[in-house]
């Protein structure tokens, strides 16, 4: 064999070797553009601080206060994922009249005692059950970060372990009943399994009253659960009735305090309760 014949031989095996080895000198220099934002919608703020600490980087949260304002209103319409406490939203009343695809994610879909409740935000278990569900809808919608929307849930899981954990905790007490002045927690009491004295104090007749006065005299009542805004004569009536009979008194605001997460703003309740039932 010839050396014309062994070049021409050694030059055609080695083209493919070199059009492989600028393909990939070229695949290692281009950066693979990051996927756009999931453009995410609620109306509630603690579904905001949840969903930006699940979605990180890939996702843009917007609070929407008044689905009627310009501006609020064009955010809206670009929804991609809305979170919303319950189907009454308004959210989702203008989702179907603007015809959105959006997908949703709603608390109450996840309770299971088939009860209507308010306020769902406000219980501890919601906030671990909707780092769950909002981590399956970003990851169903964008495969490609999915590892991202993990890996941010359980950096979440990792700061909420102590409120799990005291909520667990406080489920092990039995026989417990409270008194509450509004049922704003009715949830989280639910599932803890307590009892409540009372649905309604404000629809209470004075005969009712003064049973749930008894009540607490005679230590059937292990604490009143109540709100700053509850100042009705009825509410500061049962509130001095228990600080006579030294019932504990666990106070909370219905209002997320401004700058504060929801799972840190939970677990100061927590420990509220905790401390009473310890009295």
């Amino acid at each position: 064999m010839n050396k014309q014949v062994i070049y021409a031989i050694l030059t055609i095996l080695l083209i493919p070797i070199g059009i492989f080895l600028v393909f990939a000198n070229m695949a290692g220099e281009t950066s693979v553009p990051d996927s756009k934002p999931v453009v995410i919608t609620t109306d509630n703020i603690a579904y905001q601080q949840i969903a930006k600490a699940i979605a990180g980087k890939h996702g843009k949260t917007e609070l929407i206060s008044n689905v009627t304002d310009t501006a609020q209103k064009a955010k809206f319409k670009k929804s991609e994922l809305i979170i919303t406490d319950t189907h009454e939203s308004q959210l989702l009343t203008r989702a179907k009249q603007w015809r959105l695809s959006a997908r949703l994610v709603i608390a109450s879909d996840y309770i299971t005692d088939g009860k209507s409740y308010r306020n769902i935000y406000l219980s501890p278990q919601t906030t671990l059950n909707m780092a769950t569900k909002i981590t399956d809808q970003l990851s169903d919608m964008d495969p490609r970060n999915r590892n991202s929307y993990v890996a941010n849930k359980q950096n979440l899981l990792t700061k909420t372990a102590k409120l799990a954990t005291i909520f667990q905790n406080l489920k092990k007490n039995k026989n417990v009943t409270y008194l509450a002045t509004n049922q704003s927690q009715e949830l989280m009491m639910t599932q803890l399994g307590y009892q409540s004295a009372s649905n309604d104090v404000d629809k209470l007749d004075d005969a009712a009253m003064t049973s749930l006065e008894k009540k607490m005299s005679d230590k059937k009542i292990d604490f009143v659960l109540t709100a700053t805004q509850d100042q009705t004569s009825h509410d500061k009536r049962l509130i001095t009735a228990a600080k006579k009979d030294n019932i504990p008194v666990v106070t909370f605001n219905q209002v997320l305090p401004q700058d504060t997460y929801i799972w840190s703003w939970q677990l100061s309740q927590l420990r509220l309760i905790q401390k009473a039932l310890a009295q």
